[in-house]
């Protein structure tokens, strides 16, 4: 059996991995997730992981994550879309709108969207629902025109969210075989990814839209 201070150390060096890979992020790619990366690595207290840009391979393509933290009080898998201007939408659309000036754009309701990501991560353990505590980032300046639901935040008030009281449900032991699955189970952190998954998600918007033509 593996010491205890030994798993300590796996996820405090897993933990350093996670803040440097959401500062390059800032560097290389998306605005947002670099913003929303750095504030949980920075604000958030807790005993946690976090882990950026996680993709797995599944039965209709690729499921990319923006962040999941592993922290003591649940597994937060964080969709973050960095959108200005006025945004249209409740938990229960399909879509959701964004207007600038005059200029509408819709995009996939991002609660949905962050829902399969859920189901993915839940399908890699034997935990209860309750562990997995979705949320939806808007790192921004977007105004929402309508109620968006409770687990749709604005970047400022992330930290807050999930440093709300809640049980601890994982110990450092624990929170070391979580975040070991899903290091098992991603897809190897490369260019190619990402590029590989915005093929797959191409691939599904097309087939939608010829089932719906």
């Amino acid at each position: 059996m593996i010491p205890i201070p030994i798993l300590g150390l796996v996820a405090l060096l897993l933990l350093f991995a996670g803040v440097a890979i959401g500062r390059f992020l800032g560097l290389r790619a998306n605005l947002g997730e670099a913003l929303v990366a750095n504030a949980i690595a920075t604000r958030f207290k807790n005993p946690h992981v976090l882990l950026n840009n996680v993709t797995f391979q599944s039965d209709s393509g690729t499921v990319q994550i923006d962040h999941v933290v592993v922290a003591d009080t649940g597994i937060f898998v964080i969709e973050t879309k960095h959108y200005s201007g006025w945004i249209f939408g409740g938990p229960n659309d399909s879509h959701w709108t964004q207007v600038i000036y005059k200029k509408k754009s819709r995009f996939q309701n991002p609660i949905r969207q962050n829902y399969g990501h859920v189901k993915m991560l839940q399908s890699l353990f034997t935990l209860s629902d309750e562990a997995f505590i979705p949320v939806v980032v808007f790192a921004g300046d977007a105004e929402f025109k309508s109620d968006p639901g409770p687990a749709v935040l604005s970047l400022n008030e992330l930290v807050s969210y999930m440093s709300e009281e809640r049980p601890v449900l994982f110990d450092e032991r624990k929170m070391a075989y979580i975040v070991g699955r899903i290091e098992m189970k991603r897809m190897r952190r490369s260019l190619e990814t990402d590029e590989y998954h915005l093929n797959s998600v191409r691939r599904r918007i097309e087939a939608r839209h010829r089932r719906t033509a």
